[in-house]
C-alpha cells in the first residue's frame, strides 16, 4: 500500500514550482545585444542573432586565417588582369620597381621577376635557375617555403634545375640532375632577385631572363616564355577589405587540398557558403555577414602590424626606441605547440613571401628586416612633417643596406611625385664627417640634402624599412643601432 503525501507538503510544492502551464522568461545581457529564452529554449529573435553573431564571428577568424592565401590569389589575379601575365609566365621588373604598382613592401634595390604556377593542371613544373648572383624561392600559396634558389639554395648560385612535384604525385621521379621539391599546394608563386653587381643593371636582368620555367611532360622541347616587363606599370596585388576577399578566398579552395590544420576553417565556412567543389552563391544574410566581417579583419590586421609590441613579445629590436623586428614569423609559421596564426597575420598583412633566407637570426647569407611608425616621440610618421635618420658608419650588412617609405594604407612603395623612396648604400649619399649618413624624410629636400632625401606626401601616413643583405654579427648581437627617427630638419 502506497502512503499518501502529508498535506502541508503538497501545498509547499505548489509554493516553489511554477504551474506547469505558465512559461518561464529570461534575459541575458550580452555584448551584442539582449538574448530571450522561454523555458530554457531560445526565442525566434535570439536564435537569429545567435546564428548571426556565431557566422559572424567565425568568418573574422578565417578572415585572419585566410590572408597569406588570399593575398597570393590577388597577386596572381592582379597579373593576369593588369599585366596579361598567366600562369607559367613571367613578370619582370627589368628598370626596377616604381612607386607606380602597389605591391606589399617591395622594393627598388634589385631586380625582379616572377611566375605564377598550376601544379594541378600542368603537372610537375622544371625551373631552371642561370648561374650568377640570384635570390629567390618557391612559396606554395600559404606562403610556405618550398625551397630557396639562388645563392641561398641548394645550387648555391652555381646553376641547376628545380622539379616541382604536385602534393599528391606518384610517378616517377629522376634519380640525377634536379633537385626535386614536393609542393605542399597546387598553386606555387616562384620568385627571384638578380643582384646587381658593380653596378651592372643589364647584367642582373639578363641573368633573369635566362631563367626557363615548363612542365616536366615539355621537357624534350619546352617552349620559350612569355617575359613582360612590369617597371612602371599601374597594378594592384592587394587583397581586399571587401566582399571580393571571399571571392579569391573560394577560387583558392577549390584549386588545392585542404590540410589538417585547416578542417576547421573549413567547417566554419561552410555556413557561409565556402564549401570546396561548390559554387559560392552567397544569399542576403550570407553576404552582408562576410561584407562586415571582411572590413572588421582587415581592420584587426592592421592594427596587428602597426600595433604589434601590444600584441607579441619581443617585437622590439633595440630596447628604448620604436624600431621593431618586421619578421617575428618562423619559416614554416609552426612552432611546438600551435600554428603562428596571429604571427603571420602580423607579417602577411603587410608583405608576401617567406622563406629562411628571409628571417636570418644569424649572420649569414640571406636579409633581415626592421620597421619603424613612429618617430623618437612615440608619433605615427606624417608625411606633412620633415624627419631625419642617422645611419651610423659600418652598417651590417655584407652586401649591402636599404631604407624604404611604404605607405601605411596600401602598405606598398609610398606614390610620390620624385617616383622613388629607397636609398641604399649603393647609392652616392653625403656622408658626415665620422662616416654616418643622415637621411631626410620630408615633402621637400633641404638644401644640400637632394642625395639623402626620400620624399614625403602630405596628407599621407609613411612606414619605414631598413634592410640588411647578407647581415652580419652587429646586426644579431646588437652592438650596431639605429636611432630613432627624429622630427624636424
Amino acid at each position: 500500500m502506497t502512503a499518501k503525501p502529508f498535506p502541508f507538503i503538497v501545498a509547499l510544492a505548489l509554493l516553489v514550482s511554477p504551474p506547469l502551464t505558465s512559461a518561464q522568461a529570461e534575459t541575458v545581457d550580452t555584448r551584442f545585444g539582449k538574448l530571450e529564452f522561454q523555458n530554457g529554449y531560445p526565442t525566434e529573435a535570439t536564435t537569429k542573432r545567435l546564428f548571426d553573431e556565431m557566422d559572424f564571428q567565425r568568418a573574422v577568424q578565417a578572415y585572419l586565417w585566410a590572408v597569406p592565401a588570399v593575398s597570393f590569389e590577388s597577386f596572381r589575379q592582379g597579373m593576369k588582369r593588369d599585366l596579361g601575365v598567366d600562369y607559367n609566365d613571367f613578370a619582370i621588373w627589368d628598370n626596377f620597381l616604381d612607386t607606380k604598382g602597389l605591391y606589399f613592401t617591395a622594393n627598388n634595390s634589385t631586380i625582379y621577376a616572377l611566375s605564377n604556377v598550376d601544379l594541378g593542371r600542368d603537372g610537375p613544373i622544371v625551373i631552371e635557375i642561370p648561374p650568377g648572383a640570384t635570390v629567390g624561392m618557391i612559396d606554395d600559396f600559404w606562403q610556405r617555403s618550398a625551397t630557396d634558389v639562388g645563392n641561398a639554395g641548394p645550387d648555391k648560385g652555381q646553376g641547376g634545375k628545380f622539379l616541382l612535384l604536385p602534393p599528391d604525385y606518384k610517378g616517377d621521379i629522376p634519380a640525377q640532375g634536379y633537385h626535386v621539391v614536393r609542393a605542399t599546394m597546387n598553386n606555387n608563386n616562384f620568385m627571384i632577385r638578380g643582384l646587381v653587381v658593380n653596378n651592372d643593371v643589364k647584367g642582373a636582368v639578363d641573368r633573369l631572363r635566362q631563367v626557363r620555367l615548363y612542365p616536366w611532360s615539355e621537357r624534350n622541347s619546352p617552349k620559350s616564355n612569355k617575359f613582360v616587363s612590369a617597371s612602371g606599370k599601374v597594378v594592384d596585388t592587394l587583397f581586399p577589405g571587401d566582399f571580393a576577399y571571399w571571392e579569391r578566398l573560394h577560387s583558392f579552395i577549390n584549386n588545392n587540398p585542404v590540410h589538417e590544420r585547416d578542417r576547421f576553417f573549413m567547417a566554419m565556412l561552410k555556413p557561409l557558403g565556402i564549401e570546396k567543389g561548390k559554387p559560392f552563391n552567397p544569399d542576403a544574410r550570407q553576404r552582408a555577414i562576410l561584407s562586415e566581417a571582411a572590413k572588421v579583419g582587415y581592420a584587426m590586421g592592421k592594427a596587428t602590424l602597426y600595433e604589434g609590441d601590444r600584441r607579441f613579445d619581443s617585437v622590439n629590436m633595440w630596447k628604448g626606441t620604436h624600431w621593431a623586428w618586421a619578421v617575428i614569423l618562423e619559416p614554416t609559421q609552426e612552432v611546438e605547440n600551435y600554428s603562428q596564426l596571429d604571427e603571420r597575420l602580423h607579417w602577411f598583412y603587410g608583405a608576401t613571401y617567406m622563406t629562411p633566407a628571409m628571417a636570418l637570426k644569424k649572420a649569414g647569407p640571406g636579409s633581415q628586416y626592421i620597421q619603424t611608425f613612429k618617430d623618437k616621440d612615440g608619433a605615427w610618421l606624417d608625411g606633412a612633417n620633415s624627419y631625419r635618420l642617422r645611419v651610423p658608419v659600418n652598417a651590417p650588412a655584407q652586401d649591402f643596406w636599404s631604407l624604404t617609405v611604404y605607405d601605411n594604407e596600401t602598405r606598398s612603395m609610398l606614390q610620390n611625385p620624385k617616383n622613388d623612396v629607397t636609398i641604399s648604400s649603393y647609392d652616392d649619399l653625403k656622408k658626415n664627417a665620422d662616416g654616418s649618413i643622415d637621411i631626410v624624410f620630408a615633402p621637400n629636400a633641404p638644401a644640400g640634402m637632394e642625395k639623402n632625401w626620400i620624399q614625403t606626401v602630405p596628407g599621407k601616413g609613411f612606414f619605414v624599412w631598413f634592410r640588411a643583405y647578407h647581415p652580419t654579427e652587429p646586426f644579431f648581437d646588437k652592438s650596431w643601432q639605429l636611432p630613432d627617427i627624429v622630427k624636424g630638419n
